[in-house]
Formats: C-alpha cells, sequence, structure tokens
C-alpha cells in the first residue's frame, strides 16, 4: 500500500513539473504572436501544445507540436529514473504527431540529459533505414534548456586523425588474427585460397 501511495505521490509530481514546461512553451509560443492550441486532439491522439504558425496568407499554416513524454507513458517510471525512454515510446510519440498533420513534432522530456537521449535514439532510427526521416520530422526537447539538442553525427564530431587511428587499429587487429591462428586454421585456410 505504501508503494502505491509513493508511486501516486511520484506522478503527480511529474504531472505539475510537466504542465509547468507545457505552460512555458503556451506562454513562448504567444509571446512571439503564434496561435497556441492546448490539448489538441486532431484523431491520431492527444498532442499537448501546438503552435500554428502563419507566414504568409497563400501558404498552409505551419503546425509545430509539442508532446511531454515521461512517466504519463505507460510502463514510464522505471524508464525514466535512468533517464532513458523505450525506442518504442519515442516512435509512438513522433508518429503520433506526423499522423496528427504536424510539420514538426517536439517530443519535451522531464530534463536536458533525458532530451538528448531522446534525439540521440531518433538519430539512431533515422540512420537503420526507413521510409520517414524521423530526424528531419521530430526532436527531444528540454524547455529550460539553452543549447542545441540536435545531435552532431559522428563524422563531424570525431577529428580526421581519430578516423586515420581507428583504420590502422583495425589493419593492425587483423595482422594480428591473421597471425595468431594456430597453424592447423592457418594451412587450411591457405589450401582452401589455392582451391
Amino acid at each position: 500500500m505504501l508503494v502505491n501511495v509513493e508511486a501516486h505521490r511520484q506522478g503527480r509530481l511529474y504531472r505539475e513539473e510537466m504542465t509547468h514546461h507545457l505552460d512555458s512553451l503556451v506562454q513562448a509560443g504567444q509571446e512571439k504572436g503564434f496561435e497556441v492550441e492546448q490539448d489538441a486532439n486532431y484523431g491520431a491522439g492527444p498532442v499537448d501544445v501546438v503552435w500554428n504558425i502563419n507566414v504568409h496568407p497563400a501558404l498552409p499554416n505551419i503546425k509545430f507540436g509539442f508532446i511531454g513524454l515521461g512517466q504519463q507513458e505507460e510502463g514510464g517510471s522505471q524508464d525514466t529514473e535512468d533517464n532513458q525512454l523505450s525506442l518504442r515510446k519515442i516512435e509512438e510519440a513522433a508518429f503520433r504527431g506526423i499522423r496528427s498533420g504536424l510539420d514538426k513534432v517536439y517530443l519535451v522530456a522531464e530534463n536536458e540529459e533525458m532530451a538528448k537521449s531522446i534525439s540521440g535514439k531518433i538519430e539512431w532510427l533515422a540512420s537503420h533505414g526507413s521510409l520517414i526521416r524521423l530526424d528531419a520530422i521530430s526532436l527531444g526537447l528540454y524547455p529550460e534548456q539553452q543549447d542545441s539538442s540536435v545531435i552532431t553525427p559522428s563524422q563531424k564530431r570525431v577529428p580526421k586523425g581519430e578516423k586515420i587511428r581507428k583504420e590502422t587499429k583495425r589493419e593492425r587487429e587483423k595482422k594480428f588474427d591473421k597471425y595468431n591462428r594456430p597453424k592447423g586454421e592457418r594451412r587450411d585456410k591457405k589450401a582452401k585460397k589455392k582451391e
């Protein structure tokens, strides 16, 4: 019974904190002059905050959606203890926004570490081939964070010299494997090559 009470209290605290984060997004959108909707549902599931941005009368509004992630998702308390959400939850939230017709979907996290984790998993999903490039549409976000949540690709993050060192290390390992095999294996391999 005590565990239930504690879980209920933590859930209530989480909802209050997430409401505060989402309220700050509502306020930021209104300050910029955007039309803001709260708790919108376009048929694919709830979207916590939507910014409708009118760029030009001849163009349709651009819709930015913000979906809060964390303990309110099923099984979320265990996920949020280590600041990691499952790929399934991240995918479901991102596709909920896409199916709702949003142009950009921002997944709002409890803290900056979780936001970067979400962005990293979105980048990972995009790098493994898909019909939709999730990294172009979705991103993890923490409302109070000051630096970018966009993950820098390893091609830009890793210096050139580091790549060269890794290549020479791989070559060294190949040679090591080649010459440290038992003699019988080497002989068998040479015989197969001759055939």
